[in-house]
């Protein structure tokens, strides 16, 4: 049987516990860490393919490359970024050379949760201007929320 795009939303729910632990409540090491948030970056941006591609999703392939243009998307679009970069290494449009995910390893966070990555965006227009998430794992959480809103409106969970 083919997996189906509700079959990405659970592994993306999934990867995104498994980034929880890693990440903040039972972390092991750095490597681990930024393993778990890349693969949880990688599924939340690749989501809207799935969507796209998934003949049971009735959503016009234009409504779903639209909403990714909103406010409403603007995390999903920085886990574009950093998933673009992150792939090819070095990214041929300028628009994902400002994206990176950077070793903080902050251990010691007044949050009392280590803060091991934090992804900066910076904006081509003024790239001085930069979107600086303090953790990447709080990146995932929002871009997840953004799909989830998404998707509740259009009835699909």
């Amino acid at each position: 049987m083919a997996l189906m795009w509700k079959d990405k939303w659970k592994s993306i729910q999934s990867k995104f516990d498994t980034c929880t632990k890693e990440c903040l409540i039972a972390y092991r090491s750095d490597e681990k860490c930024k393993d778990s948030i890349e693969a949880v970056i990688s599924d939340i941006w690749n989501l809207r393919d799935w969507l796209k591609e998934d003949p049971s999703v009735r959503i016009p392939d234009q409504d779903i490359l639209k909403f990714i243009d909103t406010p409403e998307a603007y995390n999903i679009r920085a886990c574009g970024d950093v998933e673009m970069v992150s792939k090819h290494f070095i990214a041929k449009n300028p628009k994902y050379q400002n994206a990176e995910l950077v070793w903080e390893g902050n251990h010691n966070h007044p949050s009392g949760y280590p803060i091991v990555f934090k992804v900066i965006i910076r904006e081509k227009e003024i790239p001085e201007n930069a979107t600086i998430y303090e953790d990447a794992w709080e990146l995932g959480r929002r871009a997840i929320e953004e799909w989830r809103v998404f998707l509740t409106k259009h009835r699909l969970i």
